[in-house]
């Protein structure tokens, strides 16, 4: 007979405590230099303690209109996604389309290729018409649809998947047309992966940076590109990087309470929605 050995206590909250310092020192470590660069009043050699707010408060004048932007962006990107992921779905669990296979590739597609590429593939594609979208707001409008709808995707259709959509025939055959069927009995059932999908796309368009820079034209600006310019503005200049942290420390909280929201609506962070 084999006994199960049975590991120490003390072996066990040590190991813990290694692997907390470990994960700390590399992730949370660099986050905390963030934020003490945020609220300190002048950053050099030696931390001195002195603390401010000035910094913070001058993210919303500073970054006022890449704000807007980045904003407006992401709401476009939201509305877009949640419209379309949520007619796909449908329509493929439904059985409305018969290359639902590939359909589910293409809009998949894009959690392969780099954003970079895709970039690229937009600016050579629209550069000259019948669609000429490079040089205006449509070509971001349409890159962050394209990057962003992946996720909502998977999300609205897993959420899709765990509702019986028969109820739809149910409802059909007492009368209701299918719309009606699908807002009326449907809809609230899906509401939490719906609103998940919107956060998600939101996300997605908020703090995408490399696709932007390269398709962006040089009046518009959202927070990651201004972060970027803002950082290397004045090589060395504290003040530069004591704003861009301020900077970086809102978009990190507006970020983290969104995924928060996340979390308690469907149990799962964004970031795992890619595992869906």
């Amino acid at each position: 007979m084999i006994t199960k050995r049975r590991s120490s206590p003390f072996l066990l909250r040590g190991t813990d405590f290694l692997v907390g310092m470990f994960l700390a020192f590399f992730n949370l470590g660099p986050l905390g230099i963030l934020i003490l660069l945020s609220i300190s009043k002048e950053w050099g050699t030696a931390f001195n303690w002195d603390f401010t707010s000035e910094w913070l408060l001058t993210v919303p004048v500073l970054f006022k209109t890449s704000i807007i932007w980045s904003l407006l962006f992401a709401t476009i990107t939201m509305f877009a996604t949640l419209i379309i992921s949520a007619a796909v779905s449908y329509g493929i669990l439904m059985g409305k389309f018969r290359g639902s296979l590939l359909i589910d590739a293409i809009i998949m597609m894009p959690l392969t290729i780099s954003h970079i590429v895709i970039g690229l593939a937009l600016i050579v594609a629209y550069n000259s018409p019948p669609l000429k979208l490079h040089g205006t707001i449509w070509i971001i409008i349409f890159g962050h649809f394209i990057i962003a709808l992946p996720l909502a995707y998977r999300t609205i259709r897993a959420m899709l998947e765990s509702i019986d959509l028969s109820l739809v025939e149910a409802a059909m055959s007492l009368g209701a047309s299918e719309l009606v069927a699908f807002v009326r009995v449907i809809l609230p059932l899906a509401a939490p992966g719906l609103i998940a999908c919107s956060l998600i796309a939101f996300i997605t368009s908020l703090e995408s940076y490399s696709l932007t820079m390269m398709i962006a034209p040089e009046r518009i600006q959202t927070i990651p590109i201004q972060l970027f310019h803002y950082i290397y503005a004045e090589t060395g200049a504290y003040t530069n990087y004591s704003i861009a942290a301020a900077m970086s420390i809102v978009m990190l909280i507006f970020i983290f309470g969104l995924n928060v929201i996340i979390k308690l609506i469907t149990g799962r962070s964004w970031h795992e929605k890619l595992t869906v």
